[in-house]
């Protein structure tokens, strides 16, 4: 992971470095700039305030590595439990095609640790050999069921279960047949199960989609939050941007505005950092500037005065159910209501299919239609 440090340089001010250990020689390289952001840290900010975020980078990594290390000893720890279902000398090996295999963060890595931690004690508890994958299938759907996870979890531990099964009949030059991913009554019952658990991270205890930010419940709550709150808040609003998308306003070299030669509206091209299984000139979003509230966005871009909310702030002010996703959840409806189609405000959020728009932010409960003669005498009549 490393740690980072600023070198103070004339021209710029202060450029970023990365510095990392390895067999006890340190190596160094300078940090692009285009990845300022995506470590939180501005390069318009003065070198005292960089300095300090830098700071407080270095000391979150140091506690993600402390987390690593802990699961990982955590995992050595169920091979001593069962060594016939996960014997050492095959997790050793494991691991290595895990890290060999990871293109992403060691944030990543850490939770793949994680999900085998998890496979490993539903393994043992219900007593499967990687050969009776597959045909207990119903077992560890059940197995799922009790443990109350989500729908999304589920995926990824068996998507892992299939990868150890694999490796381990390659290994013993065995045949393996992947456990199929659950459907129909297995799947309801896995997702209704996951409903009912209790804890502290929202109102059921399970982190679950957010609840619509509408624009009348942001500005019933605008007289309680700081005004760059507020701003952050309605950019997401009425662009439906995901959060870091709204941070991201702050870089100029992350969003740009345009006129459109054929409609002749103002255009927002808005960068979609998360996609990152896509070339990067086409990670781009465009949304045409239609309305008067998203021309006095423009003036909140243009003045800075902008910053994300604690979740806990927007839980508070302006709705239990409501995350920082809240204005995102609430655009497609609000921009149906304005006459708008939906193909084209799945564009507007950057999705690359419809599919997601409807299945996961069109609010189902709410009808919408488009207002025409027919449907005006209908009502007279």
């Amino acid at each position: 992971m490393g740690s980072y440090y600023l070198k103070k340089i004339k021209e710029s001010g202060w450029t970023l470095y990365k510095q990392e250990y390895k067999d006890g020689k340190r190596s160094q390289e300078r940090v692009p700039v285009l990845a300022y952001l995506d470590l939180g840290i501005s390069p318009a900010w003065p070198y005292i305030k960089a300095s300090e975020a830098v700071k407080n980078l270095n000391k979150s990594n140091s506690v993600e590595k402390e987390k690593i290390r802990n699961a990982a000893k955590r995992a050595v720890e169920y091979v001593s439990l069962n060594e016939d279902l996960f014997p050492s000398e095959l997790m050793s090996k494991f691991k290595e095609k895990l890290e060999e295999e990871n293109f992403g963060s060691d944030e990543h890595l850490k939770k793949l640790y994680s999900h085998f931690n998890f496979i490993q004690q539903m393994a043992i508890e219900l007593r499967l050999d990687a050969r009776d994958y597959k045909g207990s299938a119903k077992k560890i759907y059940k197995y799922f069921i009790q443990r109350k996870i989500s729908v999304n979890y589920s995926g990824r531990i068996l998507s892992l279960v299939n990868r150890w099964g694999a490796f381990v009949a390659k290994e013993r030059n065995q045949f393996f047949e992947e456990v199929p991913a659950p459907r129909g009554r297995e799947l309801s019952a896995i997702a209704d199960a996951q409903k009912t658990k209790r804890g502290v991270e929202t109102e059921l205890g399970v982190r679950t989609e957010s609840l619509p930010l509408t624009v009348e419940i942001l500005e019933s709550s605008k007289k309680f939050l700081l005004p760059e709150h507020y701003n952050w808040l309605k950019l997401s609003v009425w662009f439906g941007l995901r959060p870091e998308e709204v941070d991201l306003l702050t870089d100029e070299r992350r969003f740009r505005l345009e006129m459109s030669l054929k409609s002749g509206v103002k255009v927002l091209n808005v960068y979609q950092s998360k996609l990152q299984s896509v070339a990067e000139s086409k990670r781009w979003k465009r949304i045409p500037i239609i309305f008067d509230e998203q021309d006095q966005c423009l003036q909140i871009i243009v003045s800075g005065e902008f910053r994300r909310p604690l979740h806990k702030t927007v839980r508070k002010h302006c709705g239990k159910g409501i995350t920082l996703y809240g204005g995102r959840k609430a655009f497609v409806d609000m921009m149906l209501d304005k006459g708008q189609k939906i193909e084209d405000i799945s564009q507007w959020l950057g999705h690359t299919s419809l599919d997601t728009t409807w299945a996961h932010y069109k609010n189902k409960e709410i009808v919408n239609f488009v207002q025409t003669a027919s449907t005006v005498e209908a009502r007279q009549a």
